[in-house]
């Protein structure tokens, strides 16, 4: 009776593990929902097993970077907006304590019918966004409307440059993606990556030839959505990650290795010579430099590369403010509100909320060197173990989001946490193929 009843949950915590991996395709409240269940499912489940935890550490320094930050609402003044993000970021430890609590559990089919999953969900809202814009593409290229020449600061078309059109119109573009699928074009670029690696993966293993076209068709989309949604920081991280992903793991010669590991430089280096959407937001860095936006600048002289530039001014600025414990968690916004307003003085500034755009100064701004230096150490600790394991996907997996941390703060949204958080514990806490 007891086995029995342990079965159903072991069949069960399984089976929403699995629904989880759905998570591009459902809502936030539906994601809620079914985390929630899938914890107090795989509580159950440990308890039921009763298993013996072994090297408690571990788990310690998947929880250390959250504890501090939550540790840093005791000096906060704005303990509403700290308790609110601490809600946000609570995957970050619940995936890791019940994978944790249950490890070993999935088999190396488990996993890979985990990742299976979740590219089919990511290759479905490409193929509904395809669909869309396709659609709706009368919409998309339409010449400028008055409202939008009038947002970026000028009275007529006659006064826009050929250039400066590309971007607002590349701007509207991004914006109806986020609106149809709910998603910032960022995490569709994390999914993206890892879906293509998992692939990737496939095309090596697979005996047929049908299905390594199959696979390598799934591939060319995702990169191509990559490349028309302009992801810049996510396949810029592609090509890095898989590119020291192969060198790490692959046992060819070193010249062979040099000689394969140039060629995603070179097709990166010829897709920025032409104008193309990736190449209009990578030369927004190049023409910009280190400027940042001042009080006399108009909208049109916004773009995202000189609004970030006065953002990382803030960050390190704050950063120096108070280097051992932060200003707290609860204040990180404010305190770069403030830093906005008497240091950058642009009026974009004022228009929404601009986070720190970097995961590893956000855990300092809030709990200072120790919060960072604990983030760090969770990093490599992710790196050591996929190296000892020779767990590829691992290692790829922090590479990638490595690299991503420092343009976005992935860990406070739900579409970053819960991929971040979900995938890096299921791969350290469970045996995968050597």
């Amino acid at each position: 009776m007891l086995k029995n009843r342990a079965n159903k949950i072991h069949q069960l915590f399984l089976l929403l593990s699995v629904l989880l991996a759905c998570f591009p395709l459902l809502t936030f409240g539906m994601r809620s929902v079914l985390t929630i269940v899938w914890i107090l499912v795989g509580i159950t489940l440990y308890i039921t097993k009763r298993k013996q935890l072994i090297d408690k550490r571990e788990i310690l320094i998947f929880i250390g970077p959250f504890l501090l930050i939550s540790f840093s609402l005791l000096y906060s003044t704005n303990l509403e907006y700290g308790f609110a993000l601490l809600v946000k970021m609570l995957s970050f430890v619940a995936f890791p304590i019940v994978f944790f609590l249950n490890r070993g559990f999935f088999t190396k089919k488990n996993i890979h019918q985990i990742c299976n999953v979740f590219s089919i969900s990511v290759l479905i809202l490409v193929l509904f966004q395809l669909f869309k814009v396709v659609y709706d593409y009368n919409f998309i290229s339409a010449t400028l409307s008055l409202q939008e020449i009038k947002a970026n600061g000028f009275s007529s078309m006659n006064e826009i440059s050929l250039e400066k059109i590309q971007q607002i119109k590349l701007r509207r573009f991004r914006n109806y993606i986020i609106a149809i699928s709910n998603t910032h074009s960022t995490y569709q670029g994390l999914w993206l990556c890892f879906g293509i690696f998992f692939i990737v993966l496939k095309i090596r293993e697979a005996t047929k030839n049908i299905e390594r076209i199959l696979y390598l068709f799934i591939t060319l989309i995702f990169i191509f959505w990559m490349y028309l949604i302009s992801a810049r920081m996510p396949l810029i991280a592609l090509v890095i990650s898989s590119i020291i992903t192969f060198f790490v793991f692959s046992k060819y010669s070193l010249k062979k290795k040099l000689f394969i590991g140039l060629i995603p430089f070179l097709a990166l280096t010829i897709l920025l010579g032409f104008k193309n959407p990736f190449s209009t937001r990578v030369k927004e860095y190049y023409q910009t430099g280190f400027s940042v936006l001042e009080k006399t600048s108009s909208a049109n002289q916004f773009n995202s590369s000189n609004v970030r530039n006065g953002i990382y001014y803030c960050d390190i600025k704050l950063m120096q403010k108070s280097i051992l414990i932060g200003v707290g968690l609860g204040d990180v916004q404010d305190e770069l509100n403030v830093c906005y307003r008497d240091n950058m003085n642009a009026k974009i500034y004022q228009w929404h909320d601009f986070n720190s755009h970097n995961q590893y100064a956000f855990f300092w701004i809030a709990s200072g060197f120790l919060g960072f230096l604990s983030f760090l150490i969770l990093i490599a600790s992710n790196f050591l173990r996929s190296i000892s394991k020779r767990n590829k996907t691992l290692f790829y997996i922090t590479c990638l989001t490595t690299i991503v941390f420092l343009s976005e703060n992935i860990l406070e949204r739900s579409d970053g946490v819960l991929f971040y958080s979900f995938f890096t514990a299921l791969l350290y806490f469970n045996k995968v193929k050597k």
